[in-house]
């Protein structure tokens, strides 16, 4: 939980850093509901169980972010999945051209079923009907 204006809300991005001779890193990351400022606050804890925590505001926290994503991309590399559990459930229609032809010689299509965090699933082939004029 992130705090400013006196209120506490939940931060929009958490990343994993590299450990670093340390038990646990991180960084929380969000924008306070009230005022719209950048929050962020980094978390570590040592081999002896202490937690250190350190809250920044405005443009530090903002750099701190970008330090802070760039660390995790380095380490765990660019494959790494990202987004919320909330854009899961939002769906929307997309279509992949394939290497196929069908009798006319036009690619054939596929129906795709994606959401925003780039997964997607197969709904099936587009059939394609020519009228002869």
């Amino acid at each position: 939980m992130l705090l400013c204006c006196g209120r506490q809300f939940f931060a929009a991005e958490k990343v994993i850093l590299p450990k670093k001779d340390k038990l646990y890193r991180c960084l929380e990351f969000g924008f306070c509901p009230n005022c719209g400022t950048r929050v962020s606050r980094f978390i570590e804890q040592d081999k002896n169980y202490e937690v250190t925590i350190k809250e920044r505001r405005g443009i530090k926290a903002l750099r701190a972010y970008e330090k802070a994503v760039l660390q995790h991309n380095r380490f765990f590399g660019q494959s790494s999945k990202t987004g919320s559990k909330a854009a899961e459930n939002f769906y929307f229609g997309d279509f992949r051209r394939t290497k196929r032809l069908d009798e006319n010689n036009q690619p054939i299509y596929l129906q795709l079923k994606k959401n925003f965090n780039n997964k997607t699933e197969i709904l099936g082939e587009v059939a394609t009907y020519y009228y002869k004029i």
